[in-house]
Parts: structure tokens; sequence; C-alpha cells
């Protein structure tokens, strides 16, 4: 049997996150000089999406979510609803509220290319090898979180 490598900076899988992080800041990048969805209107978008018909996300709850302020989610709201991926209707109960909603357009599809991309990259593997990638990045999102 093999020697198993404990130098992590030749592993192969650390190459290739490195790889990926950069591949994502460079994306950043581009989206935010063409001032296409960056990663809070994603964030954004995939709560709206998830909402229940009967209990939609209001702009306070939003903005918990997305952990920015109240001022800061109206930049948020004004960019998704400019690009029609949401509407905003007047709250049923509360009359000086509003709730989110996302468009018709945007209500059966992924929020964006890079959703549609993996999703067709995820037919490639099998349920197996989907649950092995979706561990490891759910591993590796906790250990992302945990950094200071």
């Amino acid at each position: 049997m093999g020697k198993i490598s404990t130098d992590v900076t030749t592993s192969a899988l650390v190459r290739e996150v490195d790889v990926l992080r950069h591949a994502d800041a460079q994306l950043t990048r581009r989206l935010a000089a063409r001032r296409e969805p960056n990663d809070t209107d994603r964030t954004a978008m995939r709560l709206i999406i998830a909402a229940p018909l009967d209990q939609p996300v209001t702009p306070r709850e939003l903005a918990t979510h997305l952990g920015i302020s109240t001022a800061a989610v109206t930049s948020v709201i004004r960019r998704l609803s400019e690009r029609g991926q949401i509407v905003v209707a007047p709250h049923p109960d509360d009359a000086r509220s509003k709730v989110l909603r996302p468009s018709l357009r945007d209500l059966h599809t992924p929020a964006d290319d890079l959703s549609r991309r993996v999703a067709a990259l995820e037919e490639e593997f099998t349920p197996e090898e989907a649950a092995a990638i979706t561990r490891f990045l759910r591993r590796l999102t906790e250990e992302i979180s945990d950094l200071p």
C-alpha cells in the first residue's frame, strides 16, 4: 500500500481549491464591473425564492438574513428590481411595509448563469459522487466560516 501524503502544499485538492478561489475572485471582479448580480444579490434571491408563498420576505427580514442594515438592503432591493428578478409589493397585513417576491421569470429558474452551469455540471456525476462533493463543499464552507 502506498504512503499517504501529509504534505498539504502538494495536495491536488488543495491546489484545485486555490484555483477555485482565484476564479471566484476574478468572477466577482467581472460581475462588479458589469453591475451583474454579486454574492449578496444571489444570497438575497435564494432567500426570496425559497420563501413560502403565504410568507414572502420583507426588507427587514432580508437585511437580517444578509447581515446588513435596512438602509443598505434598499440598494440590494433596487438592483434586483431593476434587473426584473423581484417584484416589490405592499405587505398584505401592514400597509407601512413591503414584501419581496420573485418575478415570474425567476420563479422556476436558477438565480443566475453560474447556478445553471453548476446544475448542468452536477449531471456529470453519480449521486454518490455528488454526495461526496456536497459533503466536501459543506465542510469547506464551515472551515472558511470559522476563520477569524
